[in-house]
């Protein structure tokens, strides 16, 4: 039986030992890098004016808006930045009154969960939201899914989902489950400013 000399042995050990390590490296590496989803999103950078119809219930026309939404990359592409402003919103009334709402997003997505994420805040509510999706492209929509909690000890279940038209338009559908029953409370055209 022949043997093989030690030194071999522990030189064919480290260098797989090695290899190994770089191959992980080299994972980490393509993992903390923008890819193509981050370019999907991309297309959506830019400046958007939008039309805002909230529902006021099955019987009732829906209350109309206007607002501006910008969008740019940060982070070299791995995110980006959406700043959202309506002057008027529906009041305690029902109708309209100036709000000056703002809001901000962070979309992108993790190469590690392999998942579109989302974080928003605004001027209205201390809570922040957090979104995890998913992209079909035969339909050009991503769907977002999330848990609100618009009042203390109450949370809300919510779907919200982006269909890209073309690259000069994309709406948005927000969906709330009420008593089991999910339904459509929010819809938004989007048109690029020009």
């Amino acid at each position: 039986m022949r043997q093989f000399p030690v030194a071999l042995i522990v030189f064919a050990v480290v260098s797989a030992t090695v290899q190994l390590a770089l191959s992980d490296d080299r994972n980490a590496n393509d993992a903390s890098k923008p890819g193509a989803n981050h370019q999907l999103l991309g297309e959506l950078a830019g400046k958007w004016n939008y039309i805002l119809k909230i529902s006021r219930g099955p019987d009732k026309p829906p209350i109309e808006t206007k607002g501006i939404v910008n969008r740019q990359p940060i982070m070299a592409g791995r995110y980006y930045l959406a700043d959202f402003n309506v002057e008027m919103l529906p009041g305690a009334s029902g109708e309209l009154e100036r709000a000056n709402f703002q809001g901000k997003e962070i979309e992108g997505y993790d190469n590690i969960k392999q998942r579109f994420v989302s974080v928003w805040i605004d001027n209205a509510s201390t809570s922040v939201t957090v979104f995890e999706g998913t992209y079909d492209a035969p339909s050009r929509t991503f769907t977002y899914i999330a848990e609100t909690a618009p009042q203390p000890g109450k949370r809300t279940k919510v779907r919200e989902q982006i269909r890209l038209i073309d690259g000069n338009h994309y709406t948005l559908e927000w969906f709330e489950e009420h008593a089991g029953r999910e339904i459509k409370t929010i819809e938004i055209a989007y048109s690029r400013a020009s």
